[in-house]
């Protein structure tokens, strides 16, 4: 035990060799070789031994006596022969080669210099591959920054294996931490609800309401995010977004892990802007070693994301600070208000449901649902379900540093974090510190005892969740609709007045013109952490009407406005108009949206080109209208229309070979049911879709002979667009090319295949069914 005099040894390590001990863990032949700079004897380090475990029964007297002491200087090599000689002379006693633990209870400035001296002592190695195995456990934090971090762990890759190393996080050797695994994927409801298509957000919360005590020279070096962010509440974090590792045991779990942390979107500078608080509290700066001038942040609270398929879109929260009002670790999981919802009619009010899965203290599982009170009205209230851990199990939880250190002496790793890990968290907090310390995210004062700095995160989708909606067609309907019930503030505006009157029943308000509804916009109050804080207003118009639009509200908008074009508009239409906008100091971004009417109402997918800033300022708005994961930025100005073109291409190529399929399964002597047909194939197989649901469907509709579908084929433009896009770039589109030049042979020569084709466009997308 390097450092056996110091806090970490008094107050966890010695309790937890005693816990070992206590519970028959320990064989009858150990000992602890205790190291420090102090000059101890064996005896008078025993006696302190004795001290920490406050007993003197002869069980305690026995145990003490596993105690030996060498006193050194852990920068030279003397220590070292003293120590190999002191644990040569135990495996002589004992006659065997006895296997040996290494644990670094030291300041993480003298990691490198342990290592080396181990290594070049020869003490590391072990007695053979069949027995004496030598293991080192060293504590968080592994480096202070992603640099020392990788030089800490070449050297570590040098000097020993990986299975050798054990990386202490102390929080996850506690049971509430260690639950989580068994909490998750061994209760199987929750599988289902488990991604960005149920969950809103996830907040991670360390709380503290004691301050840094006498650790003032060793924290004002690293500050509350390298102190627990990059360990403790990063690793809570990828718990509980990681994906079934498949298997209990270490090399499964350690890999989910960290693919979770390797998935981190990396903040750049106005990013940090944008998503940090950071504070200190009143007073850290007349603490002990502590400088009077010190920029170090006590506090800090962050909106970080992660970039994968189930968990794009979803707010995480990470929060830890000191002095606060409360001392509490939980993880708080909300659910989405799934829409449309069967709710009350209680004006403005959703319910969602809260998962609150508490660390520490009193450490529980909370589930708020929701009930109907007693009576002959509808009025819902909110219940809870509680899981008390403690009081289940009477409080017997293991200690955490007892069950680490049991699982370092059985070999087991599942519990301490991986290179990968470790690597991952730091290229996730650095350029976070790096933005810190240029002052892009001001360190605000808080008062001890407090709820911690007042500044709160940007909210998602923007300052405020209000925009106009100019054009309320089969789609721009349901995604006002949709944002309503996402607790959008819209107004509307549309030529129809009856589409415009519904509009406003269901909760917009409506205005007579576009120019009326940028007039109708309250311009929010902009702040410095939004690159753009003006008013938002959704266009969702034929492409022949968008410049229309756009010339009448043009001298209307003022600078940091943005506008977003969500309809089928040409790729190069749209990289001319965000050049002309551009010039009023007004954003523009071009979003291709897929899904239909249907898709509008449940959740579409938005393919969005233009400012990069901007697109990650509205990723609430696109998370809000689009299904789980169902948004990405494509590139700059023209890029996400120039993504929905080729979409819409690939589109009519896949229908095209559905219908003709289908045409040969219809003409085959088999009398085929071509709906059931349609639903095996979209049972698992390889050409499972939505396209071929929605044949299934238009078949149950129109029946399997079409008869009131006509079939000849519309076509609206995009097909054309992309034929063209390929030609200009020497791109052979064959498939595409063929199936659009059916749509236009099929005017003048309407058949069976042409009708399939019109039933699915029909069924996604509400286009007209020309009846013989």
């Amino acid at each position: 035990m390097l450092g056996a005099t110091g806090d970490l040894a008094r107050r966890k390590l010695i309790p937890a060799l005693w816990e070992l001990q206590t519970g028959g863990y320990l064989p009858p032949l150990f000992q602890t070789v205790g190291v420090s700079k102090d000059a101890l004897s064996d005896k008078q380090w025993q006696a302190w031994i004795r001290d920490v475990l406050g007993e003197s029964s002869p069980a305690a007297e026995a145990f003490c006596r596993k105690f030996v002491y060498v006193q050194g200087q852990f920068e030279r090599a003397e220590l070292y022969r003293e120590l190999a000689a002191r644990l040569g002379r135990q495996d002589g006693q004992w006659q065997t080669c006895a296997n040996k633990l290494f644990y670094l209870a030291v300041p993480p400035p003298l990691y490198q210099t342990i290592f080396q001296h181990l290594a070049d002592s020869g003490l590391t190695e072990p007695c053979s591959p069949e027995e004496g195995w030598t293991r080192v456990a060293v504590e968080k934090p592994f480096g202070k920054d992603l640099q020392t971090a990788q030089e800490l762990d070449a050297l570590l890759g040098r000097l020993f294996k990986e299975e050798q190393i054990y990386r202490v996080d102390h929080y996850l050797g506690k049971d509430t931490v260690r639950n989580v695994l068994a909490f998750r994927f061994s209760n199987t409801f929750l599988t289902p609800a488990w991604d960005s298509r149920s969950i809103a957000s996830i907040a991670v919360s360390l709380r503290e309401t004691g301050d840094i005590l006498e650790r003032g020279s060793f924290y004002d070096g690293v500050g509350a995010l390298r102190d627990v962010g990059q360990n403790h509440l990063l690793q809570l974090l990828a718990l509980f977004l990681m994906e079934n590792p498949g298997a209990f045991d270490a090399q499964s779990i350690r890999r989910e892990r960290a693919r979770v942390l390797e998935a981190l979107t990396i903040m750049d500078g106005q990013d940090a802007a944008q998503q940090t608080v950071r504070g200190q509290y009143t007073g850290y700066r007349q603490a002990a070693g502590v400088s009077p001038d010190s920029d170090t942040e006590t506090y800090f609270r962050l909106l970080a994301s992660v970039h994968s398929s189930q968990w794009r879109g979803v707010p995480l929260i990470l929060e830890s600070g000191k002095s606060l009002s409360r001392s509490v670790t939980e993880v708080a999981v909300t659910f989405r208000h799934h829409t449309p919802c069967l709710c009350p009619p209680e004006a403005g009010r959703h319910y969602t449901n809260v998962l609150t899965y508490r660390i520490q203290p009193d450490e529980a599982v909370h589930m708020s649902f929701w009930v109907k009170r007693p009576g002959d009205q509808m009025v819902i209230e909110e219940k809870s379900f509680v899981f008390d851990y403690g009081r289940a199990y009477g409080g017997s939880f293991i200690p955490a540093y007892t069950k680490l250190l049991l699982d370092i002496i059985r070999g087991d790793q599942t519990l301490f974090v991986s290179t990968d890990e470790i690597m991952a968290s730091w290229r996730f907090v650095d350029p976070i510190e790096r933005a810190w310390r240029r002052g892009v995210t001001p360190l605000e004062a808080y008062t001890p005892g407090s709820d911690g700095p007042t500044t709160e995160l940007p909210r998602a989708g923007g300052p405020e969740k209000h925009l106009g909606y100019i054009g309320l067609g089969k789609m721009g309907s349901n995604m006002v609709a949709r944002l309503l019930d996402h607790g959008w503030q819209v107004t509307a505006t549309d030529p129809d007045a009856a589409v415009l009157r519904r509009a406003h029943k269901a909760g917009a308000q409506t205005a007579a013109t576009a120019a009326a509804v940028v007039h109708q916009l309250q311009r929010p109050a902009r702040t410095v952490r939004e690159p753009a804080g003006g008013r938002l207003i959704w266009i969702m118009v034929p492409h022949d009407v968008v410049d229309t639009v756009l010339a009448e509200i043009t001298p209307l908008l003022a600078a940091g406005d943005i506008v977003i074009d969500g309809g089928n508009s040409f790729y190069k239409d749209s990289v001319r108009r965000a050049e002309a906008l551009v010039a009023h100091g007004v954003y523009f971004l071009d979003v291709g949206v897929s899904g239909g009417p249907s898709g509008a109402r449940a959740g579409a997918c938005l393919m969005v080109g233009g400012d990069r800033a901007v697109y990650k300022q509205l990723t609430g708005l696109f998370a809000d209208l689009s299904v789980a994961a169902g948004f990405d930025y494509m590139g700059q100005s023209g890029a996400g229309h120039f993504v929905k073109m080729v979409h819409n291409g690939i589109e009519y190529g896949m229908m095209q070979a559905l219908a003709e399929g289908f045409t040969v399964l219809k003409a085959s002597p088999f009398l085929l049911d071509l709906a059931r047909t349609a639903h095996v194939y979209n049972r698992g197989s390889v050409i499972e879709s939505s396209l071929v649901r929605w044949l299934k469907d238009a078949y149950d509709r129109f029946g399997p002979e079409l008869d009131s579908v006509s079939g000849s084929v519309s076509h609206s433009g995009e097909g054309q667009w992309m034929v063209e896009a390929a030609r200009e770039l020497g791109i052979p589109v064959k498939v595409i090319e063929d199936s659009l030049q059916f749509r236009i042979e099929s005017q003048q020569q309407p058949n069976y295949t042409g009708q399939v084709v019109s039933a699915l466009r029909h069924m996604f997308g509400g286009h007209a069914v020309t009846k013989k």
